[in-house]
């Protein structure tokens, strides 16, 4: 449990500090738009993940006219501090119990489950989402797979650089083996660790989907990969080194032709199928909806599965679920330590459906 949360010159916060109850429940953070109820809950997110869901630029998260920013919070035993500075302070400084720390090591002590409108996006969008989606629920949980996604990312652009320098006459062929054998190593890593992912939304995709709409259906996931192997067949491979080896030994012309690594995790792709059809083809909104609130309690399950409860971040759900499905997700997150922006319209609105936590007021950057 997060027990506080403390803000210095982050976002539209100059100070502030909040003290939650240790037991779990809902607390509805509420204000109009612009008054600072999601930058909370970038905040918490950013215990968790280190970074922001909003934006990549760190010096935007600092307020306006100041050199640095910080967010800490205490969890369980632990405090966690985020530093975030304008040259020529460090631009971002991690620390656990007050001693600097690396992302690595930094990333998924506090876990943390997020949810938002805009999340419709992943299945309605490019595959890139996708992948960012299975990235950040398998990092949070696996620190060999957030290390592996870092280090094959560095060598898939020294590669591709590589792949330029050959493409042009200045480099030799005999130069990529040293740098094949450690992305496949990384690669390998990375595949596992969604395969395995996947497979646990697929064991529970179909009874959560269907406890939801009431109503039996077919839905399945599947992975789609340049190995054109399926997540069970990944997960049981054991020469999955020498499977990739051999497909980027194949693709070494095409990737020297287009400067370009052709083959690997970064190409990734997950697809979702209703009633035998993709449903980014078939599938009516109100079944997305669905599909997506399924998927964030499969997270919940996914994350507890060691013990390990995630707090959950539901930033205006309300404006985006009908109200059985709110009430549907209301009832499944009181056991959670959870998280709810909201409009003071959509409190009065709802209020008879509300159920019962602690409500916090915003107006601009402070609690009244």
């Amino acid at each position: 449990m997060l027990k506080s949360l403390e803000l210095e010159n982050f976002r539209n916060y100059g100070r502030l500090r909040l003290d939650f109850k240790m037991e779990a429940g809902l607390t509805y953070l509420i204000g109009d738009n612009g008054q600072g109820k999601t930058n909370l809950l970038e905040a918490i997110y950013m215990l968790a993940l280190g970074k922001s869901f909003r934006i990549s630029d760190e010096e935007s998260l600092i307020k306006w006219s100041t050199d640095f920013g910080r967010v800490r919070g205490v969890f369980g035993g632990s405090s966690m501090e985020i530093f975030l500075g304008r040259p020529p302070q460090p631009r971002r400084v991690f620390k656990v119990n007050e001693v600097k720390s690396s992302a690595v090591n930094f990333v998924g002590r506090l876990r943390a489950v997020f949810f938002h409108p805009e999340d419709l996006n992943v299945l309605y969008l490019g595959p890139d989402l996708r992948r960012r989606y299975l990235d950040i629920m398998i990092l949070q949980k696996n620190r060999a797979y957030f290390t592996a996604l870092r280090k094959f990312k560095r060598l898939k652009e020294q590669r591709n650089s590589l792949l330029w320098t050959i493409r042009e006459g200045r480099g030799s062929v005999a130069d990529l083996d040293i740098w094949d054998e450690q992305i496949v190593r990384e690669a390998v890593i990375i595949w596992k660790g969604r395969a395995e992912a996947l497979s646990f939304i697929a064991a529970h995709l179909t009874e959560k989907y269907e406890s939801i709409c009431g109503k039996k259906t077919d839905l399945r996931i599947g992975y789609l990969n340049n190995l054109d192997m399926g997540y069970e067949m990944i997960v049981s491979t054991k020469n999955l080194e020498e499977v990739y080896a051999s497909e980027l030994m194949a693709s070494q012309d095409r990737d020297i032709a287009s400067g370009h690594t052709q083959v690997g995790p970064h190409r990734d792709d997950m697809a979702i199928y209703l009633g035998g059809k993709p449903i980014m083809e078939h599938a009516s909104r109100g079944e997305i909806r669905t599909i997506l609130l399924a998927l964030k309690l499969i997270e919940m399950d996914y994350f507890s599965e060691d013990g390990e409860q995630p707090i959950l971040l539901l930033d205006d759900v309300f404006s985006e679920l009908d109200h059985e499905r709110q009430r549907y997700l209301l009832e499944r997150v009181v056991n959670y330590q959870t998280f709810i922006t909201t409009t003071k319209d959509s409190v009065v609105i709802n209020q008879e459906k509300l159920l019962a936590g602690d409500f916090v007021e915003i107006v601009n950057g402070k609690i009244i």
